[in-house]
């Protein structure tokens, strides 16, 4: 199995095809699995790479915190072992304040990005960060797919699926705390814009988390396109896998004219 070794971390990742890379970030209480509808419809020009954040599936730390700059650092870790100097981010949910500031962080080496369900870019209200909840769903498998099915209403309820909750329901309880902390305590606002690539927003009419107003404000601090699925929820690349890697496509296109 395919591992990056840092200082402080054993980074895990898959890849599929060849080409042009492009760096996948999943969110919070999933895996690198959670792109792999979106791997296998890429064409065969695109590299795609998906990595375990830390606290996450297979990847392991031995130090270090969850704050958002340190996640972005394991990104530009996996990068430079990889020997990616140029490629497009897209990063889900918690994903992608990781790729906006790995991108703020890192400019030249971003060559697109894109926020599928983005974050709050003026930090998390107060109101999610509700630990006693997360830890019931750390309690209670059951309980825990109950919640992202509820926030991915149009996911199958098939084998994949329900790996996908195991997958989950294995995430580190630090991990899971601290990432309220950070999310809330990250707030970046209008100073995104400065990310000067093609920029993409998605998300799903049914968003019941980042979606809607949320959604509106990260495209605009971004100055991107943004795209609302009909139907679809929190997580396009596992409900709605094609339509988001044809989004995907014709947002990649667009850096070769600028």
């Amino acid at each position: 199995m395919p591992f990056i070794k840092t200082d402080n971390a054993n980074i895990y990742y898959i890849e599929q095809g060849s080409g042009d890379p492009v760096v996948l970030v999943h969110g919070n209480w999933s895996t690198s699995s959670w792109w792999e509808p979106v791997l296998a419809r890429l064409p065969n020009n695109l590299r795609g790479i998906a990595y375990d954040v830390r606290g996450r599936g297979q990847t392991t730390i031995s130090a270090g915190d969850y704050s958002i700059q340190t996640l972005a650092n394991d990104l530009r870790a996996l990068a430079d072992a990889l020997e990616l100097d140029h490629f497009h981010l897209v990063g889900h949910s918690l994903g992608s304040a990781i790729a906006m500031q790995f991108a703020l962080d890192h400019p030249t080496y971003v060559r697109s990005l894109t926020a599928l369900s983005p974050a709050w870019v003026d930090g998390m209200p107060a109101a999610y960060n509700a630990p006693d909840g997360h830890k019931a769903f750390k309690a209670d498998r059951e309980l825990l797919g109950q919640a992202l099915k509820a926030v991915a209403p149009a996911v199958p309820d098939d084998d994949f699926w329900q790996r996908l909750v195991t997958e989950g329901f294995e995430q580190d309880m630090d991990a899971t705390i601290e990432t309220l902390n950070t999310l809330q305590d990250w707030q970046p606002s209008d100073r995104v814009r400065e990310i000067a690539v093609p920029k993409l927003v998605v998300d799903g009419k049914q968003d019941m988390l980042t979606g809607g107003e949320v959604a509106v404000r990260a495209a605009e601090a971004l100055g991107a396109r943004h795209v609302v699925l009909p139907d679809i929820g929190h997580s396009p690349n596992i409900e709605a896998p094609d339509v988001f890697v044809q989004l995907l496509i014709e947002h990649f296109a667009t850096t070769k004219t600028n």
